[in-house]
């Protein structure tokens, strides 16, 4: 995730500090204010992935919006849409 993250300044400020992830024992959750900056987090993360050797998994990886605005997301990942 360090490399993942390295000079991204996106994300939500809560108490002073910028939260842009949030990681469980083998899970990320990537923290976006738009469609716009989660696309660059889930590229970012999809590339120092795969420079590692690792593997994004599309068919389990979801998308949750919370906002007033319900249009969908399109959110790509090596040409597959999550």
């Amino acid at each position: 995730m360090c490399v993942a993250l390295d000079g991204y300044s996106g994300g939500f400020r809560i108490s002073g500090r910028l939260i842009n992830n949030l990681r469980y024992a083998d899970d990320i959750v990537l923290v976006a204010s738009s469609e716009e900056e989660l696309q660059e987090l889930v590229s970012r993360v999809y590339g120092a992935a795969r420079d590692t050797g690792m593997r994004m998994n599309v068919r389990k990886t979801e998308i949750m919006k919370v906002c007033e605005n319900a249009s969908p997301m399109r959110i790509t990942v090596n040409e597959d849409t999550i």
